[in-house]
């Protein structure tokens, strides 16, 4: 999983951290460096504050991007030990280059009278340690805030998006477009045939039935959806002739398995509402069960020229609903002769609210 940090090298809490921080290092730094004079040689003062500053400004940003750097290698929230325990090593053996680097930086100005000793190195290494400590804690309670926040509105965007499908399920049961072109197809057959006729409504009566019966449902087994799915291929073949076909093949004992309501419908609206349908260019679907537990729906990709997009796209709506399931990922694979979709079925008896 990619993480993505902020931009800025330091945040706002950051420098709010920094600002609160320099009055107390900058004092204590330069009184371990350089004891009384600091405070009263106003020229020692002066310099004594500007190296300091530069000093702890390099320091700072060293050491924050070393840090964030591997919060990136350990991006995960069950990875706070790992995280945390391989910051603190890098940013202490850091210190301890620093403080070297620190100390022979005051004995380069004979003003502050501060020749290299070892004996300071430590005495920095410790003020560093402490330094490092409080560094290491407000970056990860930052980094573990902010995966909060995302978790949150990722979170909300998946519910509103699993409410928006419901709320377009619901129209569904009275879409007047489909309404209107299935009662088109059914006055051509009366003055035509009135025995298919006959087959044709009792078909869009159990299209109707079920989406009625099952509207208070969030997952149906797999028997159901197919039951009602080829009623609907019924009239959608009623109405494109030999321009669409639909092969199943599902493995029996699969058939009590669950998935998302009105799944293959979506799929197959889908496929019909973004290819060509016709005669001369006829769309062949396909849904096969696997033997790893998926549903696989494909078809032979043949894209429209011109397409007339009005709704939630029914590819978009289904992937919410899946993201609100205990299941992996459902998988979309495009070839660019072939479009595929592999639904993940849920075991029998799981109840889930979406």
């Amino acid at each position: 999983m990619n993480v993505r940090l902020p931009n800025p090298l330091f945040t706002r809490t950051e420098l709010w951290y920094h600002g609160l921080m320099m009055p107390i290092l900058f004092p204590a730094g330069n009184y371990f460096f350089l004891h009384e004079r600091y405070f009263t040689d106003p020229a020692v003062f002066l310099w004594g504050t500007l190296l300091v500053a530069v000093l702890y400004a390099f320091s700072l940003i060293l050491l924050t991007l070393v840090v964030k750097m591997i919060i990136r290698q350990f991006p995960d929230v069950q990875q706070v030990w790992q995280r945390n325990g391989v910051a603190l090593l890098a940013v202490t053996t850091l210190t301890i280059g620093l403080a070297v680097f620190d100390v022979w930086a005051y004995g380069l100005f004979p003003i502050f009278e501060r020749p290299f000793s070892w004996g300071t190195v430590r005495a920095i290494v410790i003020l560093g340690a402490i330094f490092d400590l409080l560094l290491c804690f407000v970056l990860g309670i930052q980094y573990t805030y902010s995966r909060w926040q995302e978790n949150q509105i990722e979170t909300e965007q998946l519910k509103r998006a699993a409410l928006q499908h419901d709320f377009d399920a619901l129209k569904q049961q009275i879409d007047p477009h489909f309404l209107f072109n299935s009662l088109t197809s059914l006055s051509a057959l009366i003055g035509q045939n009135q025995q298919q006729a006959g087959l044709f409504v009792d078909h869009l009566a159990k299209v109707y039935r079920y989406r009625l019966s099952t509207s208070n449902q969030s997952l149906t087994p797999l028997n159901a959806e197919i039951a009602f799915v080829n009623s609907y291929i019924y009239l959608l073949k009623t109405r494109y002739q030999s321009g669409i076909s639909v092969h199943i093949e599902i493995n029996a004992n699969q058939g009590s398995a669950t998935l998302p309501l009105l799944s293959l419908q979506l799929l197959l609206d889908y496929a019909v509402r973004h290819n060509v349908v016709s005669v001369q260019k006829p769309l062949t679907i396909r849904m096969a069960t696997t033997s790893t537990g998926t549903l696989r729906v494909s078809y032979n990709r043949q894209p429209r020229p011109l397409r007339l997009h009005t709704g939630t796209d029914e590819l978009v709506a289904l992937l919410a609903r899946y993201a609100t399931l205990p299941v992996p990922a459902v998988e979309v694979a495009d070839t660019g002769t072939e479009f595929s979709i592999t639904l993940p079925l849920l075991a029998e008896g799981i109840s889930v609210l979406v």
